[in-house]
């Protein structure tokens, strides 16, 4: 018999958000915005001096992911 409260968790929309918010106080230069147009998420960053860098993903996970990689 396996124990229910042992299983991993997949991670939810809540999680994400959470862990938006854990990331945009770790680099408050990064904003988000979720296009409803395109329905996909953004965050843009500066890249130095006037540059920025735009990274995209249609869920706001992916984003984090590709975030938290580039921020390591």
């Amino acid at each position: 018999m396996t124990d229910e409260s042992s299983k991993a968790m997949p991670r939810s929309w809540t999680d994400q958000v959470v862990r938006r918010a854990d990331f945009s106080q770790a680099h408050p230069e990064v904003t988000f915005e979720f296009r409803r147009e395109t329905g996909r998420w953004e965050a843009t960053y500066p890249t130095g001096g006037n540059g920025t860098q735009t990274v995209y993903g249609s869920e706001l996970g992916e984003v984090l992911d590709k975030l938290e990689e580039h921020f390591r």
